[in-house]
């Protein structure tokens, strides 16, 4: 054999060798590639749960301000209930020369004042008991604004209206409109709660 002839097949060893090298490399490439692909897959989806975690919990905090804050509209509306019943009703029954009914009158405002001691209660209070007392103090106050329209507000409107000469009165025109406008913050925390409890036959035309 001469010696190109040997040269040559020494090259054909190197190249088998080299492409058996490669070959062997290239399962432990993929292996490490695969790996790393599965670490940032699992990277991806721990921010995912992270980031999902952090809307819910957003979502819960915004869902809790929103509970509050009807909370405090619902105590502030059963504050001004009682105190225009208190006080532009009272004198607007005074202005009209008609009796008024102190003890009446008192009851309901103690309902109003328990009313509003609930509420305040439910403000440190969360989960399931806030939402079903508070629907319960709804219906309540909506039951209590009935009875004051029933027996104080609408019999003295009546008899203000069969009057030849009205009273002139600043106390009975500030109670009338005052009563409307919480009239329409009572229904829209009604409709808050449910669809089906209605104060607009309350209003005074």
């Amino acid at each position: 054999m001469s010696e190109q002839d040997t040269e040559k097949e020494e090259e054909g060893q190197a190249t088998g060798e080299e492409t058996q090298e490669k070959a062997e490399e290239t399962p432990a490439d993929s292996l490490a590639d695969l790996s790393e692909l599965e670490s940032i897959k699992a990277e991806l989806q721990k921010e995912k749960e992270k980031a999902a975690k952090e809307l819910a919990e957003g979502e819960e905090e915004d869902e809790d301000l929103r509970e509050v804050d009807y909370l405090q509209k619902l105590i502030t509306l059963s504050v001004k209930f009682d105190h225009h019943v208190g006080m532009w009703l009272m004198t607007a029954y005074i202005d009209c020369g008609m009796k008024y009914d102190h003890r009446l009158s008192e009851s309901y405002m103690s309902q109003l004042a328990t009313i509003q001691s609930f509420l305040r209660l439910l403000e440190k209070v969360d989960g399931v008991t806030r939402e079903l007392v508070t629907k319960d103090c709804v219906v309540k106050l909506r039951n209590s604004v009935q009875m004051i329209h029933k027996n104080l507000v609408k019999p003295l409107f009546r008899e203000v209206e069969l009057m030849k000469k009205k009273p002139k009165s600043e106390s009975l025109e500030l109670f009338k409109t005052n009563w409307n406008e919480r009239l329409e913050d009572l229904q829209k925390a009604c409709d808050f709660e449910y669809q089906v409890l209605d104060v607009k036959g309350f209003f005074i035309k």
